[in-house]
Parts: structure tokens; sequence; C-alpha cells
């Protein structure tokens, strides 16, 4: 009895201390991982901030990583005991660093899912395994290896090897000056001496000096904590701007305010008759606004919509558009376009920008004229190309108990656009007249709302991450049926997305009213683009001129209301930069091709989209892209694709266009084919680019899905 008692004794002991140190094994991966993949990135990337949400979002990791060592650590004690070594002092320490590194393995193997090189990050944690085993048998072995086993330096091996894997996988990243070599010999280089100098030193310094066997763990939690106290030095906001003690000077000259919803297609908004109450804040600004039925983008894609919504100009003609394999993502704009925000510059507005979407980046060149641009950028909790980290198995756990949806947050919310925009419009000039430019994108993929517009809309489903709608879209384009739940769950946050973003655009309304700028300020409200959801195999954007593409939300606020009611005209995105200078008195220029909507159209008018093959998910018909167009007579759209398509709709019957009309109206047809025909032979001659953009943009691209 009393040998068993011993025995009962000793195995606690094990299963204790290695519980301790599996909590301190852990808690030095979970720092070293806040390092490489929140502050590195945080730090190191323009326009970042470490946002409230996503601490709170770290936070919540704490206890998970914290648990899981103590589970797996205990695991490991109780192994050492009854394998007979655990009278090697180094034996507990090493065993439980050996359960980190397993685990690390095990997400690995399972995650990887074809992941380029991801068999690097294997052998790197292999190469570990037989080092902990050694030290866990022998002492000896456990000295030779210096440092190497520790968990701190453990972790900053994998964890440097899968950045290294980041540097050298960035899909096109050569061809777009990228100096990955020199990058990954950097980094190669700083593997390789940490691993040198943890051997070194690590025997140099073995018994001279050491910490007791309880202050091992104990150090480790103090240190994961001050790496995960670091919100207080670097969270980007303390609370919403304060309203100024005096108003601004009201200028002579109206204020210009454009709005942009970025992807959000205008069936689903209840404004226009969509049974979901998404828009009732837009509903409000309706009443003092001009709502415009049938206004169509004049492109499926971010880069090229906005550069027409700027210049009044199609994407053949500005020249913002996918051209691969150069510009697979997007070419420059055409440098002697001019756009909104220049006019306006040089006739004294303040022009400032307010964006989440990357694409308002001087690289494209539509900031060109904003003399003020911001483009707040929210560290990733869960970084796109990590997908390594052990932080993504235990989200999966965590998501059994909370709502884990904002893990897959990618873009800055609406409400810190809002505080931006505010910050700026203080800060201009006394009594000059401004234009502002707002993009939100709350409604875009991966369709994570804020509580409570998450919950606004029955369907969502707490289990789906942004992983799993990826793979469920890659099925999906690939031809095969839309999966059960799919729709319920992204038609719920997408509409829950709109719905939060209207009540953002419902602050800026009230903000302007509080500061009597409302009356004196022309309100455009539009977005750049729709989505898809699996219509024609179809999803995102991007790949389309079908409606759920173009079909877009158009309101105008003139000064003092001159103008309202409802139009059911088609009308153009590439109309609202003439209609802006035209109600500030300016002459648009010469070659813009947007119409003035305060002057009527005389006689029927056609209007035109266009599509080129970007690096997004393609339906079948499409796998890599087509370059296609469409032209509207009202009621009729037709459509020609490189594909061979030619497609013939009446919109008025048939909005969804569900049933092809070129055999029934062939007349229609080849008239509509002829105009656009005649239109295309006009489209200028532009030369191929190649777009120099920076490491860090070309992730956040990938991560938004317009890179694959």
């Amino acid at each position: 009895m009393r040998g068993m008692s011993s025995d009962h004794r000793a195995l606690s002991h094990s299963i204790l201390w290695g519980a301790l140190y599996g909590l301190a094994a852990w808690s030095a991966y979970a720092a070293t991982e806040v390092v490489f993949s929140s502050l590195l990135f945080g730090l190191t990337r323009p326009y970042s901030i470490f946002t409230p949400w996503h601490w709170q979002l770290t936070w919540l990791l704490v206890p998970a990583f914290f648990l899981a060592g103590i589970f797996t650590g205990a695991v490991a004690g109780a192994a050492v005991f009854f394998v007979g070594l655990s009278r090697n002092p180094a034996a507990l320490e090493c065993a439980a660093s050996l359960s980190l590194v397993l685990a690390f393995i095990v997400q690995v193997v399972t995650a990887q899912q074809g992941q380029p090189g991801w068999y690097w990050l294997l052998f790197a944690g292999l190469g570990l395994v037989p080092v902990l085993l050694a030290s866990i048998q022998s002492s000896k072995w456990h000295r030779r290896f210096g440092f190497l086993s520790s968990p701190w330096v453990i972790s900053a091996l994998l964890l440097g090897v899968g950045e290294e894997l980041v540097i050298l996988e960035i899909p096109t990243a050569r061809q777009l000056g990228v100096p990955v070599d020199f990058w990954a010999i950097v980094m190669g280089g700083l593997l390789a001496l940490l691993v040198g100098t943890s051997v070194v030193v690590g025997r140099m310094v073995h018994g001279r000096f050491s910490l007791s066997a309880a202050w091992k763990p104990a150090s480790a939690v103090i240190l994961v904590l001050l790496v995960f106290g670091s919100e207080l030095l670097t969270s980007g906001r303390s609370g919403p701007v304060q309203a100024s003690a005096a108003e601004p000077a009201s200028s002579k000259e109206p204020n210009v305010l454009l709005i942009v919803l970025d992807t959000v297609r205008a069936d689903h908004l209840s404004i226009y008759g969509y049974p979901r109450e998404t828009t009732p804040n837009l509903a409000q600004l309706a009443r003092d606004s001009e709502l415009y039925t049938h206004a169509i983008s004049a492109a499926d894609f971010t880069l090229s919509s906005h550069a027409s919504l700027f210049t009044g100009l199609y994407p053949s003609w500005h020249g913002a558009y996918c051209q691969p394999p150069d510009a697979g993502f997007g070419r420059r704009m055409d440098e002697h376009v001019p756009t909104l925000a220049e006019i306006l510059d040089q006739h004294n507005y303040f022009t400032a920008a307010v964006a989440a979407n990357l694409y308002l980046r001087t690289d494209f060149g539509l900031s060109r004229g904003f003399q003020n641009v911001r483009i707040p950028r929210p560290v990733p909790v869960l970084p796109t190309e990590n997908w390594y980290l052990l932080r993504r198995p235990l989200r999966r756990v965590l998501s059994y108990a909370f709502d884990t949806a904002q893990f897959d947050r990618l873009n800055t919310r609406a409400e810190d656009i809002d505080q931006e925009l505010f910050s700026v419009l203080e800060q201009r000039p006394a009594g000059a007249p401004f234009f502002a430019f707002v993009n939100y994108m709350d409604a875009h993929f991966p369709y994570v709302p804020p509580a409570p517009f998450d919950r606004k809309f029955a369907g969502k489903n707490y289990q789906l991450s942004e992983y799993d709608l990826d793979a469920e879209q890659q099925d999906i384009s690939g031809g095969q049926p839309v999966p059960p739940g799919y729709k319920n769950h992204v038609l719920s946050q997408y509409d829950g997305g709109i719905a939060y973003v209207d009540a953002q655009v419902g602050n800026v309304v009230r903000w302007l009213k509080q500061r009597n700028l409302y009356d004196n300020t022309m309100i455009v409200v539009t977005s750049d683009h729709g989505e898809a959801f699996g219509e024609r195999s179809r999803v995102g954007h991007a790949n389309s001129v079908y409606e759920n593409l173009l079909h877009v939300v158009l309101m105008v606020k003139y000064p003092n209301s001159s103008k309202t009611g409802v139009k059911d005209q088609p009308v153009s995105l590439i109309d609202v930069s003439p209609t802006i200078l035209a109600a500030l008195g300016i002459a648009p220029p010469a070659t813009t091709q947007g119409h003035n909507l305060l002057q009527p159209v005389e006689g029927s008018r056609e209007v035109f989209g266009e599509t080129f093959p970007c690096s997004v998910l393609q339906s079948p018909d499409c796998p890599r892209g087509c370059t296609a167009r469409t032209v509207i007579s009202w009621p009729y759209k037709f459509i020609t694709s490189t594909n061979g398509k030619r497609e013939l709709f009446d919109l008025s019957a048939d909005p969804d266009e569900t049933h092809e009309l070129s055999a029934v109206r062939p007349e229609v047809m080849r008239q509509l084919n002829a105009d656009l025909h005649d239109w295309m032979k006009n489209i200028p001659s532009l030369s191929r680019q190649k777009v120099q953009v920076d490491n860090d943009s070309l992730r956040r691209l990938k991560s938004l899905g317009y890179v694959q």
C-alpha cells in the first residue's frame, strides 16, 4: 500500500509539474505568435491599426492557450512517469515542449490543404522531435542542445519557418518586383543564427545560473500577459471623436459627400423593395434625394468601378482594369485622365478620402487629387497566409462556446471609418468647402457584421468560418451545387452587414445636421458593384456583367434638397462625376462619357458595363476569366463574352436574367450587338502595364479574395 501511495504521489507530482511546464511552453508559443502574427504585422505595415476588437479577440485566446498547455503538459508528464524518465530534471520541461511541437505538426498536416511548401514546416517540426526526445532521455544531451529545447526558441523557429514560407510563396511576387530572394535569405540567415546561438550560448550558461522550477512557468505566463498587454500601447482608438467646441464656419459653395457601400447589390436594399429591412436610414435620406432605380455600375470590380466613378469614363477608357499576366489584379488608372478630386482641388475644395478598401491606395491612382487620404486597416487576428498558426484550431474549439466570427474580419469597421471621417473634416481649413469620399466594406466577404447586426436576420451558422466559406465557394465555382445552408448563412450576414453600414450612414447624416452642414451638402450614395451567391456557379464579384453584380444603388441628395423623387430611367456610375460638377457650377472635362443627371435625357439612352479576367474565383464557363461586355437599352440587356456566349434579357419582366431571349427577339439582339460593337470601336489602345505593388498589399489583396 505504501508503495502504491508513493507511486501515486510520484505520478501526481509528474502530472502537476508537466501541467505547469505545459502552461509555460504554450504561453511562450502564444506570446511568440502574437509577435509574429500581430505586432510584427501591425507595426511594419502602412495604415495598419490595432483596434479594440482585435485585442478583445486576442485576449479570448489567452485562456485557450493556457488550458491547452495545462492539458497537453499533464498528459506529457504522465507519459514521462510511465516510461520511467521522470527522474531526469529536464524531462518534464522537454516533454511539455514536445507536446507543443506535436500539436504544431498535427495542425500543419491537417490544415495544409495543398499549401505551397507546407512540407518545410512539417520537416521543421519533425526535426525538433529527436532533439526533445534525446533531452527527455538524457540530461547530457539536454546540455548539449543548449537552449534549443526551450519553448521560446522552438516557437521562434517554427513560426520563423512559417514566415519564410510566406515570403517565398506569395503568388506573382517576383513579377511584381518584390525582392523575394533577398528577404528569404535574410529570414533564413536569422533562423540559422537563432539555432547556432541557442546551442552555443545554452552550453555556455548551463549550470551557471538557473531559475527555480516554479519560476519557469510563472515567468512564461507573466511574459505572455505582458506581450498581450501591449494593447495599452498599440490600440488604435480610445473612443469616438468629440464635437468641436466651436462649429466650423460654413462655406458658401456646396460641400460634397460621396459614399460608396462596397459590394452592395441593389436588390438587397429595402428602399428597392427587398423584404428585409436593411436600409431604414437610407429611406430617411431618400426623402430629401433623387433615387435612381436602374443604376448600373460600369464594372463588376472595385478598382474599375471606382475609377469610373471618379472620372466619368468606362474602364476601357480610363485603363484601370485587370490585364493578366502583368496586372492580374488591376492596372493603374491612366495618369492623363483628370479625376473628380483633382478638379475640385483646383477649385479650392478641401478633398479627403477615408476608405476601408485597399484599392484606394496610390498604387492604382484612385487617390489622385485627395489632399488627405486615410485607409485604416485593422491588423488581422487570423492572417490568411498564416494558416499554420495554433490559434486556428483553438479558435475552432472556442467557437463551440463563443461567437468567433469576428476572428475573420479583414477590414475596418464602418464605425471606425466614420470616426476617421469626422476627425479629418474637423481639421479642414475654416470656411473651405469639402469634397469627402467614404468607402465602407462591411458587406464584403467574409461577411462578418458586428453584433447585434450579425443576428438581425435569421440564418447565421455560428460554426462557419472564413475558411469553411472559402472552401464552399471553391466548390460552387467548380460547378458543384450550392451547399445546403450556404445561402441562409451568407445572406443573413450579408444583409446584416448592409444594415450595419446603413446605421453608420445615418450617423454621418446626423453629424452633418448637428453642424448645420446637411442642407448645403450634396450627398451621393452608391455602390461599386454587387455580389454573387452561387447564381450561375459564380461567387463574389469580378467575374460577370449580370445584374447581381452591376445593378447598384444610386441616391443623390442635392444641395438644399433641390430635386427629389424616384427616377426609373437607366443611369450609369459614370454619370456621378459630371453630375457633381454640374451641381457645383463646374464644367466637366471634355473627355467625360457620363451624363449630367440634372439634365433630362433626350430619347432613349444606352449604358454599358464591362468585366475583365481578374485573379478571382471564376465560373466553369470561364475558368480563367473572360472579357465580357453588356449594353442596356431599356428594357433589353445584351451580353457578349469572349467565351462565345451571346445573351439577351428583358429586365423589366426578368430582372434576375433567368430567361434568355435571343431566339425570341433576334432583331433586338442584332441591333444591340451592332450598337455594342460600334461603342467598342472607339476603345483607345492602352499599353500593357506591370504594376509595382508592395509585398503587404499583395497579401491583403489575396486575403480579400482579389488574388487567387
